[in-house]
């Protein structure tokens, strides 16, 4: 009876002291979430004075691997406008991938909106699909199908990545005002020497005794 009931207790502590293996499970953390990439938000008009061009020609994105949102809109109507594009062609030209001719011709007075990934400035995933943009030399061109050989053409440059181009005029004109103000300074001295010097006493003693004949 003694034996029966010390095994009693011991299976009763052996049940209590272990916790059961569903609340080890439990308490395990679960592995950190994957973030969602941002989204950037930009609108496209066109020039409102009937120029072809986009306005604005230049989206600077703060990132890559970033979901660019794009509102184009066809903003000039007058004299019944004209019919305009946003396209982004693959690098090789065998497909516009963005805005092809069918599907993206954007009446005057009306928008289109669309969204496309941008893993990197040389890669865009667009309805599932990746390919190699067409580069701008700085980033990605984009451009009117319909008056790409005019001109309108735009691109997407990424933050920080190039800086705006010194203006040589500016430091020409900087170089040629600091010699100017070293040959004014070296001249200026040059005749402030001669000054205090024929000022001074023994230059007018040495000048008289010349001027006798004395040696």
């Amino acid at each position: 009876m003694r034996n029966s009931a010390l095994l009693v207790i011991a299976v009763l502590i052996a049940i209590f002291a272990v916790p059961p293996a569903i609340s080890v499970a439990s308490a395990t953390p679960s592995g950190p979430s994957v973030a969602p990439s941002p989204s950037f938000f930009v609108t496209i008009g066109v020039d409102p004075g009937g120029a072809t061009r986009f306005v604005p020609a230049t989206i600077i994105i703060p990132q890559v691997n970033i979901t660019l949102n794009i509102t184009f809109m066809n903003n000039y109507t007058v004299g019944g406008g004209m019919v305009h594009t946003f396209s982004i062609a693959n690098s090789d030209n065998s497909v516009t991938e963005i805005g092809n001719s069918s599907t993206a011709s954007v009446a005057p007075g009306k928008n289109i909106s669309f969204e496309f990934h941008i893993n990197s400035l040389t890669n865009i995933t667009y309805k599932g699909v990746s390919f190699t943009p067409e580069s701008s030399g700085q980033g990605i061109r984009w451009f009117c199908i319909p008056h790409r050989s005019a001109g309108m053409t735009g691109e997407i440059l990424l933050a920080g990545l190039t800086g705006p181009t010194p203006e040589k005029g500016i430091l020409i004109r900087a170089y040629w005002i600091g010699i100017i103000g070293i040959a004014a300074t070296l001249a200026w001295t040059i005749i402030s020497y001669f000054i205090i010097k024929s000022s001074s006493g023994h230059f007018k003693d040495h000048h008289e005794h010349v001027r006798k004949g004395l040696p």
